[in-house]
């Protein structure tokens, strides 16, 4: 009998992570717009989770594009370059002033 209540809570897990999986909600990944001045100046931002990737902003209104550090190194956005990890400290995130547009 308890095997079938363990059964029947495993099965409602699974079939409540398929109906309500995380895939479908846009986590914000730090990439610019690019479509200001401001982020054509600035240049480059930090990936929000990637620490060894950051975003270039080289063309108003083209999406930035992604670059990644050298194995050994992570992105130190206050020093805007790649730096050792054991140089490497934890800044808090901010959205760019745009994000790509959405496409179809």
């Amino acid at each position: 009998m308890n095997f079938l209540h363990l059964f029947a809570l495993l099965f409602v897990l699974c079939l409540g992570s398929l109906c309500c999986s995380g895939a479908s909600v846009d986590k914000p990944t730090g990439q610019p717009g690019c479509q200001t001045e401001q982020e054509i100046a600035v240049a480059t931002y930090p990936h929000f989770y990637l620490k060894s990737s950051y975003w270039i902003c080289s063309t108003q209104g083209v999406p930035a594009t992604l670059a990644a550090c050298p194995i050994p190194s992570a992105w130190l956005d206050s020093a805007k370059s790649c730096v050792p990890w054991s140089e490497w400290y934890w800044t808090p995130t901010a959205l760019p002033p745009s994000e790509p547009l959405a496409t179809a």
